[in-house]
């Protein structure tokens, strides 16, 4: 079992794994942001090979099994990935899934989670989920959400099983790339509590400095911190 940093070169395998665990949500961006002369996987593949951006490679941790990608998470600072005011700029069908998020600022965002379909039963999402929450760990940030299709029950029911809890549903508006109906449902879970009952033989703890990125997460959330400190003693 091996996990590591998304590369660029996993950019291909991290839109389709990203676009399968979106529920058609990446496609629908994809299109709509498309360039013009630009086929839908090609905008997806320029969004995924990008430093910056939700579907950013950087955000992505791969699990490889003789040396295939089996497995992606692609998770992140939420408060410093995500611009605040989206939510006035954003188009109707992806309304919902931005109100959602502005509810769990301050969290480690799950944005994908996905496996290969050979795979799947046998541990590659827990352990990617654990990795994950490991490094919400380090950052020091108490709680993990996610957004999951109230339609995808399999998904939903592992997230019941881990201690994830209800938060708040909003109604899934429909869209051509659509994979499931229904409503999309906001998870929380404590950090501290997913830390016990994900397989850690899996996912070692992790410093805050593993990676360029994750540091550079941590000291834009240490500045966010102080500026607030800052505006709190004027």
């Amino acid at each position: 079992m091996n996990i590591r940093n998304a590369t660029p070169a996993d950019a291909p395998t991290i839109a389709e794994m990203v676009d399968l665990a979106g529920e058609g949500i990446p496609r629908y961006l994809w299109r709509t942001r498309a360039r013009p002369g630009e086929s839908v996987v090609e905008a997806g593949l320029r969004h995924t090979s990008a430093i910056e951006g939700e579907f950013s490679f950087t955000h992505g941790r791969v699990h490889t099994h003789n040396g295939q990608v089996v497995g992606v998470c692609q998770a992140f600072d939420l408060d410093s990935v995500r611009d605040r005011d989206e939510i006035n700029n954003c188009c109707g069908v992806i309304r919902g899934l931005v109100e959602l998020e502005a509810m769990a600022t301050g969290t480690w965002y799950v944005n994908a989670l996905a496996t290969a379909k050979n795979v799947r039963r046998r541990g590659v999402a827990r352990a990617l989920l654990a990795d994950s929450v490991r490094r919400a760990e380090a950052l020091g940030l108490r709680q993990v959400s996610l957004i999951v299709s109230s339609d995808n029950r399999p998904a939903k029911a592992m997230y019941d099983s881990l201690g994830f809890r209800f938060e708040a549903q909003r109604v899934a508006e429909r869209f051509p790339e659509q994979g499931h109906g229904g409503e999309w449902i906001l998870m929380l879970a404590n950090t501290s509590e997913l830390v016990d009952v994900l397989p850690a033989q899996f996912a070692p703890s992790l410093p805050a400095s593993e990676t360029p990125v994750l540091a550079a997460a941590q000291a834009k959330r240490r500045a966010a911190v102080g500026r607030e400190a800052l505006a709190v003693g004027t």
